[in-house]
């Protein structure tokens, strides 16, 4: 926070947050309320974000970041998100803790699965080409926008949904 401040958030394209240690957590309540978090079109942080949210990071193209915990309800926001307002995506996202599977599964259905990984495709709005790729694997989240060409043999893509 003392050198966050001075960067101007009109040219600022990347936040990139760093630490000694990378097990460590920190308070993000400062952080996310300067202009500087808001107006970032990648974040990438190595240190766990204690108190952030996804209504804190859904406004970036890239993020790759750590969070305590999330829950199926918050990733059903990022998945509403992305698939509403199309824009390069690519989103890594580390949880020390997810034990939702069962609540993910009665709001996306059945995963495809490959080797150790789930994987959900979703439909985007206002697009015939490209669709959102869920995958859940380890604790780990990704979300990437892939062509739907590229959707397995097997593998459901689910309909747009404004709901």
């Amino acid at each position: 926070m003392s050198i966050l401040p001075f960067a101007d958030p009109e040219t600022l394209k990347s936040l990139n947050l760093f630490s000694l240690n990378e097990n460590m957590g920190i308070e993000m309540d400062e952080i996310v309320k300067t202009e500087q978090w808001k107006e970032a079109k990648s974040i990438r942080s190595k240190f766990c974000g204690l108190n952030m949210t996804v209504e804190d990071i859904c406004h970036v193209s890239a993020f790759d970041g750590k969070m305590l915990q999330i829950f199926a309800r918050d990733l059903e926001f990022l998945k509403k998100t992305f698939t509403t307002s199309f824009k390069s995506v690519w989103w890594e996202l580390r949880i020390n803790d997810f034990n939702e599977n069962e609540e993910i599964s009665n709001l996306w259905g059945p995963a495809f699965i490959k080797e150790s990984s789930s994987y959900w495709y979703f439909r985007i709005k206002d697009s015939n080409e490209k669709c959102l790729k869920l995958e859940l694997r380890d604790n780990i989240f990704n979300f990437i926008f892939i062509k739907l060409n590229d959707v397995p043999h097997g593998a459901v893509v689910h309909d747009y949904n404004e709901n």
